[in-house]
């Protein structure tokens, strides 16, 4: 799921005016993975050569060593190419794995694109990993402090509902209103405001 130039000058324009109602900064960043998942393809191409051995071996139990270990070899080259394509990786990893290299990698963000990059704390991240289908949303300490972190909920679940359905610029249009909507109260636009993070999407 890729965004084009269009979807990204509708993305930016909606930050623009987003950031016209609150005092607040958006950052929004898009990840295609969170974690190579270099060990998995290995393990399962493992897993898969065991249990052809052990099958082939009850189906032919006078099967020669060789013919059985050669089987072996085939099915774990095989399974090795194929599940270690890119698409392929992430699915091989717990769920709870998953989770966790997307989490991970949004605080990663977080640190490197809001903390401490606006003024008065004021920075919210929308972070979206595709293959782990993983959304968050990430804010700076003032809005932490005013703001519980459960009222962000109805944003990420009506997101997720919008990835989804395929409308991953669709979602971060409707996330940031959403965002702005819970934000323009305590945060509200002030005179001499200035644009302290990108709009863009960025890209990882």
């Amino acid at each position: 799921m890729k965004l084009g130039t269009g979807e990204q000058a509708r993305i930016e324009a909606a930050v623009a005016a987003a950031e016209t109602r609150t005092s607040a900064e958006f950052a929004l960043v898009l990840a295609e993975v969170a974690d190579g998942y270099e060990a998995w393809p290995a393990l399962w191409a493992a897993l898969l050569a065991l249990l052809a051995g052990g099958a082939l071996s009850l189906i032919e139990p006078g099967l020669p060593a060789t013919h059985l270990f050669g089987t072996q070899v085939a099915v774990l080259v095989v399974a090795g190419l194929v599940l270690h394509l890119p698409r392929m990786r992430p699915l091989l990893a717990p769920p709870s794995l998953r989770r966790e290299a997307a989490a991970r990698l949004a605080r990663l963000q977080f640190a490197a694109v809001v903390q401490r990059r606006t003024a008065d704390r004021i920075g919210v991240l929308l972070f979206v990993s595709l293959a782990e289908h993983h959304i968050e949303i990430l804010v700076d300490r003032a809005i932490g402090e005013r703001i519980p972190e459960k009222a962000w909920n109805v944003v990420v679940e009506k997101f997720a509902a919008s990835l989804r359905e395929g409308k991953l610029a669709d979602g971060y249009i409707d996330a940031v209103g959403r965002c702005a909507a819970l934000l323009e109260k305590d945060f509200p636009i002030l005179s001499g405001d200035t644009d302290e993070l990108p709009n863009r999407v960025t890209f990882i």
